[in-house]
């Protein structure tokens, strides 16, 4: 039976870890993406403003993250996957690009080996629309061939997202949402490591954002496909809510029935994993966990679903 998952944004390390993970566990889940971009968050990034979290020597960061391990083990939660801090590549900031690709990323790989996660998504360098996509291409692919003896040391995967980018107010395709560009990309680096290290992971999200459809996206990347971010929007912002959450009836939105049939269609055996933080954010404090249970409940259903598959 396929595993749900949630993030552990919006509920750690805002919350106490003990609580939190006992919040997540009470709702049921069995596994969590694990944010460490909450330790260092995108906008910050963007603005320059780093934090000294990952300053700390890495034997430091590895004891503090003991914990979280600990804590996860005593509620039975496992990580399936990691969201490592981005933007990797700041196009006007050569000194946070520098340390995030020294400093931040390295980090990020061996505590995600510390805590056994098998997978790590990064956000690939969004160029196109400023250099052009040859360049996009040609810098992602050294970048990331780059990691693959660090890779291979903690024995942790990478996976490229398909995401989208505002360009004079509008939104449109980035990196990776075309299919065969994510294509391009894991082919070409797993062969150059020499076995699959790296694979796709997918945000339902960002599809609807660029007009994609989600089942036809999973058909064309197959098995390469090893972590998904599932969460809703009106198409017109990166909302990451809960599914079925934008229509006057089932089947308005995202087809999610599809989407799990394309799963089904190649043997997806990963998590079931909902992004859908803001929801802890939009909703009031005191129904936390409600919330939660009915996000976990509508993964049961869309398990269900993909069980039954033809």
């Amino acid at each position: 039976m396929i595993k749900v998952g949630v993030q552990t944004k919006g509920i750690l390390p805002e919350m106490d870890l003990q609580k939190g993970v006992e919040l997540i566990a009470a709702a049921g889940f069995e596994k969590v993406d694990f944010n460490l971009d909450a330790f260092l968050k995108n906008s910050d990034v963007y603005a320059g403003k780093i934090n000294t979290f990952f300053d700390e020597d890495l034997a430091h960061l590895l004891e503090y993250f003991r914990e979280y391990k600990e804590m996860f083990q005593r509620y039975g939660v496992e990580p399936s996957q990691m969201h490592a801090p981005y933007p990797i590549f700041v196009p006007d900031k050569p000194e946070v690009t520098e340390y995030m690709q020294q400093v931040v990323i390295p980090k990020s790989i061996a505590i995600a080996d510390s805590l056994e996660i098998p997978w790590v998504v990064f956000h690939p360098f969004k160029l196109q629309y400023t250099l052009g996509i040859e360049a996009e291409r040609e810098m992602n692919l050294e970048y990331f061939k780059s990691l693959i003896p660090m890779l291979k040391r903690y024995q942790v995967g990478a996976c490229v997202e398909n995401l989208y980018e505002s360009i004079g107010g509008r939104i449109t395709e980035g990196t990776c949402a075309d299919p065969k560009e994510a294509i391009y990309y894991v082919d070409i680096l797993n062969k150059t490591a020499g076995e699959e290290i790296f694979g796709c992971c997918l945000d339902i999200g960002h599809m609807e954002l660029v007009h994609r459809e989600p089942a036809e996206y999973i058909r064309q990347i197959g098995s390469r496909l090893k972590i998904l971010h599932m969460h809703e929007n009106d198409a017109i912002g990166d909302l990451h809510q809960m599914p079925y959450t934008f229509g006057t009836k089932h089947g308005d939105g995202v087809e999610w029935d599809e989407f799990c049939n394309a799963l089904h269609e190649i043997e997806f055996d990963g998590t079931l994993s909902f992004e859908t933080f803001p929801c802890m954010n939009s909703f009031p404090r005191g129904i936390r966990k409600e919330v939660l249970r009915t996000i976990r409940m509508i993964g049961d259903s869309l398990s269900k679903v993909l069980n039954k598959a033809e």
